[in-house]
């Protein structure tokens, strides 16, 4: 692993055995030679230093010391060096894992490397993920068990012993894996595709696993226990209730890609739900903000009606009655507490930024502030209505605010102040800058996962695809199949008895998946679902 950067060699070799020698989470190399040499990656000279043409992968890091239209055009710059250096670079399966911060600027790289660039966008990426961790906040655990850097990862790989077979007939095929898509000859990646799509010759089956030699396939004795209603959707008993009413989302902070944030909540949103604005920037510069200074169109939404409140998330007054008001400022009347939201978020606050506080420390600072604050307002709420209710059981829960991290030294002061809501961004994004690398078609996946088209993830009661009352004995492939009868991929469960931290091990690609289990009212299955 060679790294080429503008810092000086002492400096990333000293930053490397910091990380070596840390006492929480130390770094394992497990026999990577790291070779580090300065120079500037957007200069062809500088890159025929590290022989970057020869690399099986380049992943090129966006700058943080430049404003996003700056960094991106530096990055547009370094992709250009590298062609110019090797015009046949990527003819021998070679790519560029290209990191930007404006979703508006992809389409840039697309034009000049199309075939050998996978681009990240980290903002649109992370705030995806935040949207999806913020109305169901377990999907955090969930979502960094799958993306972490232990675990299970996708993998593909050919078994030629399974040629003719559909995916429902590799569902149980694999003791130590997940099948969960196939990419076929032609290149094109189906995740979650439909039961009778046969794998063929030239296709690869995409699975979770714990490492790519780590499975193979079984002998395909195993068959459910009981209940099989494949292809027949009308004898499949509806066994849940899937309906959403309108949702009330809290956005506390601003982010400099707040429109694409709300545009992306709109498409996973019910009709009729409502986005509140809480920050310190004053309602009438909100608007302009939106456009960008004319580089965006005006946002046009069909799920989502904006609500715009003024206040600072770390000053309780400001918190205890949030009033809407119009574009001069002026109350419109709407008021809502804490109480009422279903979701909250915190962000990684860019006025800060503004005010002269810089760094991750700092943003984290003030959003373990935030979420510690807005969480205890939320539970003596819940605690004053209890008291006071005749039927204290139907009183409504607080939600789990949803705060960014930036800097994982923070994770350990999360579990002592007991926030229970968080989303480790620059890990997040590091993993799959990371997978990407490895295998360029996993940007493809990890895209699909994080919007709100196709296959995303999902925490399921077990009860939406077995009658516990009929039986609650079954297997985990047993749940798996019936999971596949409503377009669904199981890929882990979570008991009713544990919390995420100790379920880890079951959460994705769960060991003894052919032994029957006692499944209780509350137990959880991870999915991948084409929709809600």
């Amino acid at each position: 692993m060679v790294v080429l950067s503008q810092l000086e060699k002492e400096e990333m070799e000293e930053r490397l055995e910091s990380a070596l020698n840390a006492k929480d989470n130390p770094l394992q190399l497990l026999g990577t030679e790291v070779i580090f040499r300065n120079g500037n990656p957007i200069l062809e000279q500088d890159l025929k230093k590290v022989s970057a043409n020869t690399a099986r992968s380049v992943i090129a890091l966006t700058p943080n010391n430049f404003n996003s239209d700056e960094a991106d055009a530096n990055m547009l710059r370094q992709v250009l060096a590298l062609k110019a250096l090797d015009n046949d670079f990527g003819k021998n399966g070679s790519h560029i894992v290209v990191e930007l911060q404006d979703v508006d600027n992809k389409e840039l790289i697309r034009m000049v490397a199309p075939d050998i660039s996978e681009v990240i966008v980290n903002h649109d990426m992370i705030g995806r993920l935040m949207l999806q961790c913020a109305r169901t906040p377990e999907l955090a655990f969930v979502l960094d068990s799958m993306m972490g850097f232990e675990g299970s990862e996708f993998y593909f790989d050919t078994w030629s012993e399974l040629y003719g077979k559909t995916f429902y007939d590799i569902t149980c095929r694999f003791d130590d894996a997940i099948p969960v898509g196939f990419r076929s000859a032609d290149g094109t990646v189906y995740m979650n595709p439909e039961d009778d799509m046969v794998y063929n010759e030239g296709d690869e089956i995409l699975v979770l696993a714990e490492d790519d030699d780590t499975y193979q396939p079984n002998d395909g004795s195993y068959s459910m226990a009981a209940g099989e209603c494949v292809g027949d959707e009308e004898e499949c008993p509806v066994l849940y209730d899937d309906y959403r009413p309108p949702e009330k989302v809290l956005f506390c902070g601003w982010r400099r890609d707040m429109a694409d944030l709300i545009t992306q909540l709109d498409e996973f949103v019910p009709e009729g739900s409502e986005l509140w604005m809480f920050n310190t920037i004053p309602a009438d510069q909100r608007q302009e903000r939106l456009l960008d200074g004319g580089n965006k169109a005006a946002l046009k939404l069909k799920n989502l009606t904006i609500k715009n409140a003024v206040g600072n998330s770390i000053i309780r007054r400001d918190l205890a009655v949030m009033k809407d008001v119009d574009n001069n400022g002026q109350r419109t009347g709407d008021v809502i507490t804490l109480a009422d939201f279903d979701s909250a978020l915190i962000l990684s606050d860019e006025t800060a930024m503004m005010n002269g506080e810089k760094g991750s420390t700092s943003s984290d600072s003030r959003s373990l502030a935030a979420v510690l604050i807005i969480q205890d307002m939320m539970d003596k709420i819940y605690e004053a209505k209890v008291k006071k209710s005749a039927y204290p059981d139907s009183v409504k829960k607080p939600c789990i605010p949803v705060s960014e991290i930036l800097d994982t030294r923070t994770k350990s002061l999360l579990a002592v102040a007991n926030c229970k809501g968080y989303v480790m961004s620059n890990q997040i994004i590091s993993s799959v800058v990371a997978q990407v690398a490895e295998e360029k078609d996993i940007n493809v996946v990890l895209t699909e996962l994080f919007s709100a088209s196709g296959s995303e993830t999902y925490i399921r009661p077990v009860e939406k695809f077995v009658d516990l009352k009929d039986n609650d004995e079954w297997s985990f492939w047993d749940v798996a199949l019936k999971a596949r009868q409503r377009r669904e991929v199981a890929v882990g469960y979570k008991p009713v008895d544990m919390d995420y931290t100790s379920a880890e091990e079951l959460i994705i690609n769960p060991p003894d998946k052919n032994v029957k289990r006692k499944w209780k009212e509350g137990d959880k299955i991870i999915t991948f679902s084409l929709d809600d």
